[in-house]
Order: structure tokens, then C-alpha cells, then sequence
């Protein structure tokens, strides 16, 4: 919520200055596309963990109960493969991003990146919470 009212603030900010005083905060792009960027990932694990994500159930839901939860603890698991790949990859990145800063706002890049290995850490998280309560039978 707090990120969503910071780009609301921002970008608000630099419509008014921009129409109203007829000058523009150079700083406010980049900090409303940064803004969005922690949004969208910290979002997206707060919908894998309610479940909210779009799924296409055609096959699943027309196989057995056995079967069906065969595949929901093949599709966590390979799920979680990626969580952790894509984890150890952002961790990298950030390691290549140390020496970059960011044009307008001067921070480093890594702020805005951080994001990356944070998120996949907690979808990692949440992964293995659905992948223990789906093997002791109390999923979906």
C-alpha cells in the first residue's frame, strides 16, 4: 500500500509541477518506475500465496483426486526449482550492479534490483508452505 501511494505521490507531484508550474522533477520517473517495480514483485508474492495468480485448470480438474495432487506436488516442486534459481540469479545480479547508480536519483542500482532475490526468497517461502500443506493433505 505504502509503495502505491508513494507512485500516486510522485507521479502527482510531477504532473503538477509539470502543468501547473510549468517545470519538471527530473528525479520523479525514476523513482515512480522504481516504485512499480517493488510493487509488481511484492505483489505478485502476495498473490501466489493466496492463490490469486490466473491458472488454467482444464486437464487438473478432470483428473482423479490421487492424480490431481500428484500434479500440485510436481507443479510446487518445480515451482520452487525456479523460486530458488531465480533467487541466486538476482543475488548475482546485485553483485554486478554495485558499481552502477541510477542517472537521476544518484543511488545505486542495486536498490531498485534488490527486489529480485528479496521476492524469489519469499516465493520460496511461500512455496514450501503450500508444498507441506498439499503433501500432509490439508490443500487446496
Amino acid at each position: 500500500m505504502l509503495l502505491g501511494a508513494g507512485m500516486v505521490l510522485v507521479i502527482g507531484l510531477q504532473v503538477f509541477f509539470r502543468y501547473a508550474l510549468n517545470d519538471s522533477l527530473f528525479w520523479s520517473e525514476e523513482l515512480g518506475r522504481m516504485f512499480l517495480v517493488w510493487l509488481t514483485f511484492i505483489g505478485a508474492t502476495v498473490a501466489y500465496r493466496r492463490g490469486a495468480h490466473i491458472g488454467v485448470d482444464v486437464v487438473t480438474s478432470r483428473l482423479g483426486s490421487g492424480t490431481r495432487r500428484a500434479v500440485a506436488v510436481l507443479t510446487l516442486t518445480a515451482s520452487l526449482v525456479f523460486f530458488v534459481a531465480s533467487a541466486w540469479g538476482g543475488w548475482k545480479l546485485l553483485g554486478l550492479l554495485g558499481f552502477q547508480t541510477m542517472p537521476a536519483l544518484g543511488l545505486s542500482k542495486q536498490i531498485p534490483f534488490a527486489v529480485v532475490p528479496f521476492s524469489f526468497v519469499v516465493l520460496t517461502v511461500h512455496g514450501l508452505s503450500l508444498l507441506l500443506d498439499e503433501l500432509s493433505g490439508e490443500g487446496p
